[in-house]
């Protein structure tokens, strides 16, 4: 789409010439960046990482992208991006080799972003979008990219433009699960998406699974002692291993004259384990006034949990009984773990964006954030953010 700028770069880095033999092949750069600043509007608040004091190195990036065509269908692509949050530390996010088997066909082999959601192909590109960042409660997927095999596929249904993308891989890279670096391994990640496109209307599901393993060490050590104590079905349950997980998106994108409507709904399944299934939408509507795009952003999110020790009942008085002091510790313990993820909020988002360069905007945002279940985490964040792209 026009607005969206689809020229508007995905990003990252290499250098230098690609050569074979006497066939040499040209590199083509392209970037992005984003300088953020964000303070929180109470003195105790914290959201999205901000606090009371202004920062401008929790949202920032920069990055680079290269792409080469090799001829004959061939092509290489990478991206890297260093970000703020991560101590500036480049990260290689995008590292694949592309081929068109025919002018519809397309497959890919490396390291890819996984199309989870409607803005997965540019999601760092704060450019390419209204926001400052896509609304975290949708776009919180412990990962967005995967190592293995893609293949998108253009064609026409009816009417509408349609592109489909599939994939398999899986990731493995080492993430923060409940505040411990793990290196939780996502495999056999399977799945696709479906964009249809007709003028000003884009229709957009995909449906994703994956066996999930997260060698955490508190939840293990809970396994543990219910496999101890006997209660072999609740351990298994408890442990995070070769235990299938389902996502599933579905979007719509109006962009008529100056009206933009966009909104997303997304839901994860993460059964016989004890992590809670998350179930996020948003809804978003803007109006231009010629360089300018004021919009307003409503979004929730619901993560619960059935108690997976609800066949195990309290012991009132255990006394000096090791077992059933054992029962009611690894009861408060694991039912503890679930409580801690059961999530009952919403917030709005005020924005505007101001297309004050060709290649540039600058954007201003307050982000009203309720939590149902404690209103201790109520916070008002506001940010500012200038973006480019190169």
């Amino acid at each position: 789409m026009e607005y969206y700028k689809s020229n508007v770069i995905k990003a990252a880095l290499i250098s230098g010439v690609l050569s074979t033999g006497t066939v040499q092949a040209e590199i083509y750069f392209n970037g992005f960046a984003s300088v953020v600043g964000g303070i929180t509007a109470s003195n105790d608040g914290k959201l999205y990482g901000y606090d009371d004091s202004f920062d401008f190195e929790q949202g920032s990036l920069f990055a680079l992208q290269a792409t080469s065509d090799l001829d004959n269908g061939l092509g290489v692509t990478t991206q890297i991006v260093s970000r703020g949050s991560d101590d500036w530390d480049p990260d290689f996010e995008w590292a694949y080799i592309s081929y068109d088997a025919t002018d519809e066909l397309r497959f890919l082999a490396g390291r890819q972003r996984a199309p989870f959601y409607i803005y997965s192909d540019f999601l760092d590109v704060s450019y390419a979008y209204s926001w400052i960042t896509p609304p975290t409660g949708v776009y919180d997927l412990i990962f967005d990219t995967f190592d293995g095999l893609g293949a998108i596929y253009n064609t026409s249904v009816g009417e509408f433009d349609s592109s489909f993308q599939f994939l398999y891989g899986r990731n493995n890279d080492e993430l923060n699960a409940f505040g411990e670096q793990v290196d939780a391994d996502f495999k056999g990640l399977l799945g696709g998406s479906l964009t249809l496109t007709r003028d000003w209307l884009t229709l957009r599901g995909g449906y994703f699974q994956a066996e999930m393993n997260v060698p955490h060490t508190g939840i293990n050590q809970l396994g543990g002692g219910w496999q101890q104590l006997g209660f072999t079905d609740i351990a298994n349950t408890v442990y995070v291993s070769e235990d299938d997980g389902v996502f599933v998106e579905a979007g719509f994108q109006i962009d008529y004259n100056n009206l933009i409507i966009v909104g997303e709904y997304t839901q994860l399944t993460l059964d016989n384990t004890p992590l809670a299934d998350q179930k996020s939408y948003y809804l978003m509507a803007g109006w231009r006034f010629d360089d300018l795009l004021v919009h307003m952003t409503y979004g929730g999110d619901d993560n619960s949990k059935n108690d997976i020790t609800a066949s195990v009942n309290y012991f009132n008085n255990p006394g000096d009984d090791p077992f059933k002091n054992g029962v009611n510790a690894l009861k408060g313990g694991t039912q503890g773990l679930v409580n801690q993820q059961i999530e009952e909020q919403n917030y709005i988002i005020l924005g505007v964006r101001w297309d004050f360069h060709d290649s540039a905007a600058l954007k201003f945002e307050y982000t009203n954030f309720s939590d149902d279940l404690n209103s201790n985490n109520d916070a008002g964040l506001f940010r500012t953010a200038l973006v480019t792209v190169f």
